[in-house]
């Protein structure tokens, strides 16, 4: 079992985060820190400050969720942009809207980086707009008497609450996946997947089921094409999830034993996502496979036989 990446250790923080926010379960994010971590908030105002040390960073979370988001009916957070690796840590663009009612909505974004030492958090910094903590403190005390008092347990939200917040759960979802895959970081990507995820390829012709399998898929695609790379340019949320953008690939490596061409391709894709009890449970990739050979100068009868091999299940080089 491969040793977790940065962006995957992220994800995990990620995920407990919500856990413990919601449950009230704070502990569980514990090990995911050092003993001497820091979070510092610039701009952050009432939002939060400068902890230091494990117990003050939980401690400073825990109060930061029950001082605002519980405050209000329902928290929507959602991921912008990222997570991305970076050599500074791993970074992401974040937004978090609260709603109340009878209460103006309040939503602020932000830039939020984590580092790590030794695979655990050492350091996270956030930066909010200049205006946000004047933002927040008006709201707060202009409808301090309209709002939930501090420290109040997490609601059921209503109807409309709870749409919006599922669109904003799959929207984050596929962006972060679209991102840790752009990365070539199957790992990270897969975190975001159910156990039973598929991963289909009509173009290829081709189908995985089960995170094992995809991502063996994964890495044959990755070593062929090392700088894959997708900008997502729209979604859409109905009974499925869609999104749309362009890829960029080169073909440096071997794929099912064709050569490296060392061309690049730039292809329009349109993904569409099965999305469950906030976890991706399919994803179906297509794009244009006469496109996709022309471009990176590949024999489409050759293609065609050596994706035969991996369609029958064939193990792939």
């Amino acid at each position: 079992m491969s040793t977790p990446t940065d962006l995957e250790r992220f994800i995990g923080y990620a995920q407990a985060f919500e856990l413990a926010q919601a449950g009230e379960a704070w502990p569980v994010l514990e090990p995911h820190f050092c003993e001497d971590a820091v979070h510092l908030v610039h701009n952050g105002g009432s939002l939060g400050g400068d902890d230091h040390g494990r117990a003050a960073v939980v401690d400073g979370l825990k109060q930061s969720v029950h001082d605002h988001d519980r405050r209000f009916d329902v928290r929507i957070p959602e991921i912008l942009e990222g997570p991305v690796s970076r050599p500074d840590g791993v970074w992401m663009r974040y937004a978090l809207t609260l709603r109340r009612a009878g209460v103006p909505e309040l939503r602020f974004e932000g830039e939020h980086l984590t580092e790590y030492e030794d695979g655990r958090i050492c350091r996270i910094e956030e930066w909010l707009p200049a205006d946000t903590p004047q933002r927040v403190e008006t709201l707060l005390a202009e409808h301090d008497a309209r709002l939930h008092p501090p420290g109040s347990p997490p609601r059921t939200p209503n109807a409309r609450d709870r749409r919006d917040l599922e669109a904003a759960t799959a929207g984050s979802l596929i962006r972060a996946y679209g991102s840790a895959k752009s990365q070539q970081d199957v790992g990270a990507a897969l975190a975001f997947c159910s156990p039973d995820f598929a991963l289909e390829t009509p173009a290829f012709g081709t189908r995985a089921v089960g995170r094992d399998a995809v991502a063996a898929q994964l890495a044959v695609f990755f070593r062929a094409f090392p700088d894959y790379r997708v900008k997502l340019e729209g979604f859409a949320q109905g009974d499925a999830a869609v999104t749309w953008g362009r890829a960029k690939l080169s073909l440096r490596g071997a794929l099912l034993g064709l050569e490296p061409t060392h061309k690049t391709a730039e292809l329009p894709v349109y993904c569409l996502f099965d999305v469950r009890e906030g976890m991706l449970r399919s994803e179906r990739f297509v794009f244009d496979r006469a496109s996709f050979c022309e471009q990176l100068e590949l024999p489409a009868p050759a293609l065609a036989e050596a994706l035969a091999t991996l369609a029958r299940g064939d193990s792939p080089d």
